[in-house]
């Protein structure tokens, strides 16, 4: 399994985060406060739109301080019970060893709790969340960060948060900042780039650093040189918002009717659709019934989907549509979070974008193969492109006579080799392809040179 680049590259201490400078020495000044007792103020929340650097500084300060860390996140249950057998436990003027018994201060070291999306507390699940958090922010003897996307449902759900904590608000980094990130990543990783390939992924971002380097850890697989061209990928950072808007309203939806609406104003087909709903369940869903619930919707709808592409029948895609929208929305046991989760972009659809260039190269190869040997495409493709590869990455005679007779390019050429089309050694095969091209047949005034009787041509092929 690849390793996620947000991971292995969040930054270690509080001097490595990008951004937010102001929010970052309040985070100092009130760990310091720490370092001469239990202070007036002992919690902080962090404040800011997912992918701004929240979790990474609070996760840096604990390593920066010397402090152990415990984590609660939106994918446990923060009802009273949990909260205070584990926040509550943990934050008590106690701390833990790497085996998770609690030890006392003096014998051990101070340990930060942290509370993720402390502003996502809701229903009958976590029923008594918010009024443990403020107990717990009131005795505790540790230090404690609350990180919310926003603060005034926190103060809301639990107003006495308002007063016992500080704040600290995070905001979007500028495309420079995410560019400067960007660049040190693929120094790090030893992969080329255009310049103009990273400010386009800095741009789309929109300030989210995390959306940023999943976006380049997407582009960048399977390859060691980023083009422009590759940005296509990508896709439309606004198409994007379109879905993951959509796809909230989805899994909160009551109604099949009301889930089926929500895709109105979404500029995608139900084949891309389904694939966004199949990667975020797992996301969404809280249990493993819900969730097989939600994926035996899903496939009933792939089988929809598959009769109109076969049948050519596109009235099928509306059922297909009610399942894979009302179906899963319908699949909830429990209800749902009011917050926004970061959802993931789809898996197949990134390996489909990236296929796009290769396979476009390869028809048009195949398009001058099949035009000079007066065959179809498919033929080529099916029969002859393969052992043409093959052939001419052993014989570069024949692939230098091929591309004269078929004009090749350097994309074609690099296609045939499987290699880079700026490679060093399809740059020197494209300049002899290209060397003496008027006196080739087929060119302006082209004479029809005379074989040698060693020399292969494409008809012994």
């Amino acid at each position: 399994m690849r390793e996620e680049w947000t991971e292995k590259y969040r930054p270690r201490s509080l001097g490595d985060i990008m951004g937010n400078q102001v929010a970052l020495r309040k985070i100092r000044r009130w760990a310091d406060s720490w370092k001469a007792g239990i202070p007036r103020v002992r919690t902080l929340v962090l404040q800011g739109e997912p992918g701004t650097g929240k979790t990474s500084a609070a996760l840096a300060l604990a390593n920066d301080m010397g402090w152990d860390h415990i984590e609660m996140n939106a994918s446990d249950q923060r009802n009273a019970a949990s909260i205070e057998s584990v926040a509550g436990a943990g934050s008590a003027n106690q701390t833990f060893t790497a085996s998770g018994e609690f030890l006392s201060s003096s014998v051990g070291k101070r340990k930060l709790v942290i509370l993720d999306e402390a502003d996502n507390l809701f229903g009958n699940q976590d029923r008594g969340g918010a009024k443990a958090i403020v107990e717990t922010i009131r005795n505790t003897g540790q230090p404690m960060i609350l990180i919310v996307n926003d603060y005034n449902d926190l103060k809301h759900k639990a107003p006495a948060v308002e007063k016992l904590a500080e704040k600290a608000v995070f905001t979007r980094l500028s495309k420079v900042e995410v560019s400067s990130v960007l660049k040190a990543v693929l120094d790090r990783e030893k992969i080329g780039s255009q310049p103009d390939v990273i400010d386009k992924i800095a741009e789309n971002a929109e300030g989210d650093l995390r959306a940023a380097i999943n976006d380049l850890q997407m582009m960048v697989e399977g390859r060691l040189e980023l083009e422009l061209e590759h940005s296509r990928v990508l896709g439309k950072r606004n198409q994007e918002k379109e879905i993951r808007t959509a796809l909230h309203s989805i899994f909160r939806a009551k109604s099949v009717r009301e889930a089926r609406d929500a895709t109105f104003d979404v500029d995608s087909d139900p084949e891309d659709l389904i694939l966004w709903i199949e990667e975020n369940i797992p996301v969404e869903m809280r249990g493993p019934e819900e969730m097989v619930s939600a994926f035996d919707a899903v496939s009933r709808a792939d089988v929809y989907l598959r009769r109109t592409r076969v049948l050519q029948h596109y009235g099928l895609w509306s059922y297909a549509k009610e399942l894979m929208t009302g179906g899963v929305a319908l699949s909830r046991t429990q209800e749902a979070s009011p917050g926004h989760f970061s959802y993931r972009y789809p898996g197949q659809i990134a390996v489909r974008s990236r296929a796009k260039g290769p396979r476009a190269i390869r028809d048009a190869v195949a398009g001058k193969l099949a035009a000079y040997c007066h065959t179809s495409r498919r033929c080529v493709k099916e029969s002859t492109l393969a052992l043409l590869a093959a052939t001419v990455r052993r014989d570069e005679e024949l692939l230098i006579e091929l591309g004269k007779k078929l004009d090749l390019d350097d994309s074609d050429v690099g296609y045939l080799l499987n290699m880079d089309p700026s490679s060093a050694r399809v740059c020197e095969i494209i300049a002899k392809i290209t060397e003496g091209r008027p006196g080739v047949m087929g060119s302006p005034g082209g004479v029809k040179p005379k074989a040698s009787g060693k020399k292969r041509s494409i008809a012994d092929f």
